[in-house]
């Protein structure tokens, strides 16, 4: 990992227009729009397993829904065609796409072809209307489903997009059948605090005394940063070989976290590995898989959900046995640390949030925070790039 001292790498312009999303609801708006054209984590693809089941999401700043439908899934903007009424009311449920106010009822692919008396009200034919519902790309991962709005830009496609990720996602995918609950949380504070503490090593000791920051600062060589395309990676005790391995040990099925990392997918996903304790010879380890939900310039979701990561397999039932006996003490436990270091980073983020009308001038990034620096680069040259539509 480098050394060297980090540039004020965003000019005052954009430092600025960074700092307007984070107060204005218009400037927050035009960065959820340009943020809606490249691939954005929905959801996992557990959510909806029977034909007609659905989700709701935000993309970009819109209400859309994500659906199995029998040709595959889909995901479409949230508001009838007609006269914009929201078609999904609620977080999931089961029903083919039927709006409640009209009845107009759509296919698949979004197309209006149920519309009461339509010849009589509209003079043509469902077909000659041909009213559709804004559509949302989707792509899926193992059981990880992202989305992104069409622009005539277009932009790459989702392995593209993902990079060294793209194998990775689809290995651990066999740990997404093995829940242990999860925290939802809002923070009175734009989006963008709330990902950059996760690219922060630099907090721990101030921020979580009696957990991350009880073993003091982290040496400057016990860590090994990643960039790839608009992500980045932490690996902790890890050097210039670690994510190639682990790409090849997931391309290889293999893969098994030996040591604290952490995966940052732009713009708002966040996968970590994090060992709870040992029992009897064994390490019991989490996948923790977090998104951020942005609502408006200064408040934000958080959606974190953990996942148990498998031990080898044993011939041995007793073994098995008290694996299974011991994860739901583990379970318990890992999340009330986990909760209570969610909620110091978001009383942290908050505070930041009062302070950001004087969030005028570059900060001083330490080393540990080299992937801030990352993150913005890449939100700003996504933000120089797209055209807003507002």
């Amino acid at each position: 990992m480098s050394q060297s001292p980090l540039p004020d790498h965003l000019s005052p312009e954009m430092r600025a227009r960074f700092n307007a999303a984070k107060v204005d609801p218009a400037a927050f708006a035009q960065e959820q729009e340009a943020l809606g054209t490249v691939w954005n984590f929905l959801g996992f693809a557990h959510q909806i397993p029977d034909k007609n089941d659905w989700f709701t999401a935000r993309l970009g700043g819109r209400d859309i829904f994500v659906q199995r439908f029998e040709q595959g899934i889909a995901a479409f903007e949230n508001r009838c065609a007609h006269r914009n009424y929201p078609l999904r009311v609620g977080e999931r449920g089961n029903g083919p796409v039927l709006c409640g106010f009209h009845h107009w009822r759509y296919n698949h692919e979004g197309v209006a072809l149920g519309i009461p008396h339509c010849p009589e009200m509209f003079g043509k034919t469902p077909r000659e209307m041909d009213a559709r519902l804004p559509a949302v790309e989707v792509a899926q991962v193992g059981g990880f489903l992202f989305g992104r709005f069409s622009s005539p830009e277009g932009g790459p496609d989702i392995k593209a997009w993902l990079g060294p990720a793209y194998p990775i996602l689809a290995h651990i995918s066999g740990w997404l059948s093995r829940p242990a609950g999860g925290l939802d949380c809002t923070v009175a504070s734009h989006w963008r605090p709330v990902m950059e503490i996760s690219l922060d090593d630099y907090h721990l000791v101030a921020v979580h005394p009696t957990t991350f920051g009880k073993a003091g600062y982290i040496p400057a060589e016990g860590v090994q940063y990643e960039r790839f395309g608009a992500h980045s990676a932490f690996f902790r005790n890890g050097d210039a070989a670690s994510l190639p391995t682990m790409v090849a040990e997931c391309e290889a099925g293999t893969f098994l976290p030996q040591r604290y990392r952490i995966i940052q997918l732009f713009p708002k996903l966040i996968i970590s590995f994090a060992h709870a304790l040992n029992y009897l010879g064994e390490g019991y380890w989490y996948m923790i898989v977090q998104d951020i939900l942005p609502d408006a310039h200064d408040k934000t979701r958080t959606r974190m959900r953990f996942f148990r990561i498998p031990h080898a397999p044993t011939t041995s039932g007793l073994r098995r046995s008290l694996r299974e006996l011991a994860w739901i003490s583990v379970d318990r436990l890992f999340r009330f640390f986990a909760r209570r270091v969610h909620l110091e980073d978001n009383a942290a983020c908050a505070a930041l949030q009062k302070a950001a009308r004087h969030d005028d001038t570059p900060p001083r990034l330490a080393l540990h925070e080299q992937r801030i620096s990352w993150f913005e680069q890449s939100l700003a040259q996504l933000l120089t790039s797209t055209p807003t539509k507002r």
